[in-house]
């Protein structure tokens, strides 16, 4: 073999090292999504599990299907909400009067060891005191029971009598143990009336009128519009953004940037974020375990840019877990004190193991935030970052703070601590903020003297007590820059 292939030898079997070494973050090139249409009954907010449903035999052909699911403890829920969403109180759709009876059609065979419930009312304009407010059941039924329908009498319990209500709301639950079903079940909701003769223009009570939504997100990541869209529920109108950017090094971009959705009582602003889950549950956050790894690595490292305003923040970070204890952490930070690359640019930061941990890590999980300088709420319109290829890897991304504290801008000691640490800068320290690992902002504090040194008592952010990690990352402001220290805290 002569010197050159050897060489060329060597340098593929380096890239295929180091392309094992990376690259367990799903998707983390973000080349791939999803784009799902999610049909929904017009003027209905639909949350959970829910689906079309044309099985009825009788009547109007349409319905919707609500089902409950034990693995990821999902109770869906169904709510006519109307024009007045989300105050409910007020009224989700106009009515002529009154109604004395409600009557539902509906099929419950497949609804299990739960038990739906409904609660239905009536109001007259903004008076909070609802005419008619009234909780009742649907039981399930044997199998291949098929359509079924219940007339329910309602009561007038407003303290002035006579008056005639002007709309009302109808709110559907799967399960009466709203945390968590008692079983795999399902029911289906196919129309429902007022055997009084009052009507509805625009509740779809008969719930043939429906619309589309178009919901594009990337592959195996959580966003916070997907959080949004579990909160408020499918519904007819809601749009979901498109994450994706084509000004990528290769492929797509993630693109985080301020939303605005219009809601019926004005305009919500929410802030961005994604976050790895795993595809089995509903929920994803950065203190629950997502996807699995095999090994230890000592940083998380991907490319960015963008820009930030106003002191809005973009961060990525990272959490590991051996079972469900977590067990090491890093963050890559930056605000807009400091300039964010306008082409794309390398971002690497360590990882901090807990030093009792000598075992291997059995899952991680990666969240990428874009938010106000507090870490709380949503960015300026004029902030937007742009991420790609994430990775993570064996090698530090430089020296460690907690290894070679005097060659860094901010010091730590002792670290680890039992509770109370010491920070120090080279600068006098003008602002101090601490995060926890699951993105948190747990203290902040703006010094006006002169000094270089704070103490701070780490324990009292913990919320419970753990056995496990606990990590916390402490930016330190001073006039020539930020610096950001991690400290660990033992039990």
């Amino acid at each position: 073999m002569t010197k050159k292939n050897y060489s060329l030898v060597t340098i593929f079997a380096s890239l295929a090292n180091i392309a094992l070494a990376q690259n367990p973050i799903p998707n983390a090139g973000f080349n791939n999504w999803n784009t799902q249409t999610y049909e929904v009954p017009n003027q209905w907010m639909m949350i959970g599990i829910t689906s079309k449903d044309i099985s009825k035999t009788l009547g109007n052909v349409a319905g919707f299907r609500l089902s409950n699911d034990i693995t990821s403890k999902t109770v869906s829920f169904a709510m006519n909400v109307g024009s007045k969403y989300p105050d409910p109180l007020t009224g989700g759709f106009s009515i002529s009067g009154t109604p004395t009876s409600i009557k539902i059609n509906y099929n419950s065979e497949k609804l299990g060891n739960d038990t739906a419930m409904v609660i239905v009312g009536f109001t007259k304009g903004t008076d909070p005191i609802p005419m008619v407010l009234q909780e009742f059941y649907l039981l399930p039924d044997g199998s291949g029971a098929g359509e079924n329908s219940i007339t329910v009498p309602l009561t007038y319990s407003h303290p002035t009598a006579g008056l005639a209500a002007d709309s009302g709301f109808v709110y559907i639950s799967t399960s009466l143990r709203r945390l968590a079903p008692n079983s795999n079940g399902s029911i289906s909701i196919y129309d429902i009336s007022f055997p009084g003769g009052q009507t509805s223009s625009n509740g779809n009570l008969n719930i043939e009128s429906w619309g589309n939504l178009l919901v594009r997100k990337p592959n195996q990541w959580l966003t916070s519009l997907d959080a949004y869209e579990e909160k408020v529920g499918k519904m007819n109108g809601l749009q979901e953004y498109i994450l994706s950017s084509t000004d990528a090094r290769s492929g797509f971009a993630a693109l985080l940037k301020q939303r605005t959705i219009n809601t019926a009582t004005g305009t919500e602003i929410i802030p961005s974020w994604m976050v790895t889950h795993d595809t089995n549950l509903s929920v994803a956050d950065m203190v629950t375990p997502s996807f699995a790894v095999n090994q230890r690595y000592n940083s998380i490292r991907g490319y960015w840019k963008g820009a930030l305003t106003g002191g809005d923040r973009a961060t990525v970070m990272v959490n590991f877990f051996h079972a469900d204890t977590l067990v090491g952490s890093g963050m890559f930070s930056q605000d807009s004190k400091t300039t964010v690359p306008g082409n794309y640019m390398l971002f690497a930061e360590n990882i901090v193991w807990d030093s009792r941990f000598t075992l291997t890590p059995t899952k991680a999980t990666v969240g990428v935030f874009l938010t106000d300088s507090t870490f709380q709420n949503a960015s300026n319109p004029s902030s937007q970052i742009y991420l790609e290829d994430l990775w993570l890897d064996q090698y530090f991304a430089g020296t460690k703070h907690i290894a070679q504290p005097k060659k860094s801008t901010v010091n730590c000691y002792p670290n680890p601590t039992k509770g109370t640490a010491t920070i120090t800068a080279e600068d006098n320290i003008e602002r101090v903020v601490v995060f926890n690992t699951a993105g948190q902002l747990v203290f902040t504090e703006s010094l006006t003297g002169k000094s270089r040194e704070i103490n701070l008592n780490f324990s009292q952010f913990a919320q419970q007590k753990q056995a496990g990690l606990m990590v916390y990352f402490v930016r330190i402001e001073t006039q020539s820059g930020m610096s950001t220290a991690t400290v660990v805290v033992e039990p």
